[in-house]
């Protein structure tokens, strides 16, 4: 064998195996190649009212520690997110406005970073003029807690403390607002400990 065909052999033999491996993993999910989330399940989420966990984080300014616990009697949308997700940017304009919605009515948002840089996050909360407390989770500590698959999550906590609904996925303004309504409805008011 001359050294040409030597070298075509092992070129060809390693893009040959390759692209069998890729026409397989088409074959076996049904002709669905896949995609750039974890989840690729999205939409409402089954879960069972239960607590979720606390948290405690440093706010994305460094000035004050986020505590899920210190929310308590109040419905809380806690949002898993990235500055580098695009579905997570496409919702943003959604969740600004749903909390500009609701903030008067007894419900707090946390956006929780995970797996991301200060700085950039800064960027993000800046750009889409979040005003609702931001949080990092760099190593993903609490998102693993919390059972997040893909980016965004989200997970509407009601007054006691317990995770109601869990969203998989960007929602719109409308959505959101239906969901928190359906808990404020669903949630006798209670004061505040």
């Amino acid at each position: 064998m001359t050294q040409r065909k030597i070298i075509g052999f092992a070129v060809t033999l390693p893009v040959t195996l390759i692209a069998a491996l890729l026409i397989w993993a088409v074959i076996q999910n049904d002709g669905n190649p896949g995609g750039l989330a974890v989840n690729q399940t999205l939409g409402e989420q089954r879960v069972s009212a239960q607590p979720g966990a606390d948290f405690e984080l440093q706010s994305i300014d460094g000035d004050e520690m986020v505590r899920l616990s210190d929310m308590r009697g109040k419905i809380v949308l806690v949002d898993f997110w990235s500055s580098w997700c695009p579905p997570c940017r496409q919702e943003s304009p959604a969740l600004k406005a749903a909390y500009d919605d609701f903030r008067d009515q007894g419900v707090e948002f946390v956006g929780i970073a995970i797996w991301d840089v200060d700085s950039e996050t800064r960027k993000f909360r800046d750009a889409f003029e979040l005003e609702y407390p931001i949080v990092i989770d760099s190593r993903g500590g609490v998102a693993v807690d919390w059972g997040v698959v893909g980016l965004p999550e989200k997970f509407f906590v009601d007054r006691e403390g317990r995770v109601v609904k869990k969203y998989a996925g960007p929602m719109t303004r409308d959505r959101i607002g239906l969901e928190l309504r359906a808990i404020l409805d669903a949630s006798p008011t209670a004061t505040l400990p």
